[in-house]
């Protein structure tokens, strides 16, 4: 009676415990999804192709438009002005010697008329000095005696005759002069300009001093623009290539410049260096198909110098987290530190850090860790966009490729299954 009194109460209490050590297990191992139901897929991401070779440096750089000459134009003669050409005013084109404005020219008629005629006499009077000097060397040869050196040039008249040959040079200088004021009466350009501001009209009394116009040069003008001092030992003026754009000219038009100098003076606060480039015919007086270039201007210059050196290149867009990219291989991704040579438009080029021909990640992924699988976006069709085309300075651009990473054959590998690698087993499958 005692043993069965026992069994009784031992199979509940241990059909109890099982059931609480089954629970507990069963909590521990409980499945993190439902029968049936599969992983989260890999995220889709586009890359691009590490690509290497001597990539130029590009600088892009604004810079304000300025002539290479400019002239406040003024008379060197004093008078009244007479004459004046109105068709010429603020904004003209003017050839070089195209009169401008005329200065009474009567008074320096008259100073020039004068002057002539004091040479005139000048002359008749070193012509009878001349011939007094002959006379006076016939008596001597008749003295038939030889003088001291100093007594014989008085006697012979040789200072008379010097002092009227100064007269003659005086007389002529004179009308010389004179001749160069009756001239300056007339007021022309001194080069091919663009009038910017006429300040005289007719009536006016103007001298030396008064400013008439001013001018500037309109063969060339000229751009200062300031990059980092780091990228000045990159630029090189041989060879160089430098495109100038007007801020109201059309997306993608450009002029080709040339390169002057570097300015070897860096600026104070900012420890910028400037250089100096230049466009001829900014004003398409002969290129009448071509952009005019403004005075002023806010103008963007891109400067493409070549490199010396092969080096490897990516978009600015595979740059990750600062000087890092996120590598992909074999559907997973690798985080790779590189070291930055320098910036170049819209591109940054390595000096350490890739080989070339990596397959990287630009879309932007909000949390990332190493190996982390990830599907590549299929391609578009027509190939990889970018890829065998030229970039924008003249060299391929790194191709930007949709689709799979391809193969050592040259095929695409396929995207890798997520939906196999993550499902869970079946809950019958379990042992």
């Amino acid at each position: 009676m005692l043993k069965r009194l026992n069994w009784n109460f031992a199979l509940p209490v241990g059909l109890l415990v099982a059931a609480v050590l089954i629970a507990g297990w069963l909590l521990r191992e409980k499945p993190t999804m439902t029968r049936g139901e599969r992983a989260p897929p890999a995220p889709l991401v586009e890359v691009v192709t590490a690509q290497r070779g001597q990539y130029p440096v590009t600088v892009e750089a604004l810079g304000r438009v300025r002539p290479r000459e400019t002239v406040d134009l003024e008379p060197q003669v004093e008078g009244r002005v007479e004459w004046l050409d109105y068709d010429l005013d603020q904004g003209a084109t003017v050839p070089a010697g195209r009169l401008l404005a005329r200065i009474e020219r009567e008074p320096y008629e008259l100073a020039l008329r004068t002057a002539r005629s004091t040479l005139a006499e000048r002359r008749a009077e070193l012509q009878q000095e001349r011939g007094q000097q002959l006379v006076a060397k016939e008596e001597y040869e008749l003295l038939g005696r030889s003088l001291p050196e100093a007594d014989r040039a008085l006697v012979l008249r040789e200072p008379q005759l010097a002092a009227a040959e100064a007269r003659v040079d005086a007389a002529e200088a004179s009308v010389r002069l004179a001749e160069r004021d009756l001239r300056l009466t007339e007021v022309r350009a001194p080069f091919n300009a663009l009038l910017v501001d006429r300040s005289v009209d007719i009536g006016d009394r103007v001298g030396p001093g008064s400013v008439l116009y001013r001018l500037a040069g309109a063969d060339l003008f000229q751009v200062e623009v300031e990059i980092p001092a780091v990228q000045l030992s990159r630029l090189r003026r041989d060879g160089a290539e430098v495109r100038i754009r007007g801020s109201q000219w059309p997306e993608g038009s450009y002029r080709r410049g040339q390169f002057v100098r570097l300015i070897p003076v860096l600026e104070e606060q900012g420890r910028l260096a400037r250089v100096l480039v230049e466009l001829e015919d900014p004003l398409s007086q002969e290129l009448v198909s071509e952009p005019r270039l403004l005075l002023n201007d806010l103008a963007r210059v891109i400067i493409v110098s070549p490199s010396e050196r092969e080096r490897v290149r990516i978009p600015l867009t595979a740059l990750q987290d600062g000087e890092q990219v996120w590598v992909v291989r074999d559907g997973r991704i690798g985080v790779q530190p590189v070291e930055l040579a320098y910036l170049s438009g819209d591109y940054a080029v390595l000096e350490a850090g890739l080989n070339g021909g990596e397959q990287l990640i630009t879309t932007r992924l909000t949390a990332v860790t190493d190996g982390m699988r990830v599907r590549v976006s299929e391609a578009p069709t027509g190939g990889a966009a970018y890829e065998g085309n030229a970039a924008p300075d003249g060299n391929a651009a790194p191709g930007v490729q949709r689709g799979s990473p391809a193969t050592g054959d040259g095929e695409e590998a396929s995207p890798p299954a997520a939906a196999d690698d993550a499902s869970p087993p079946e809950a019958g499958e379990r042992g």
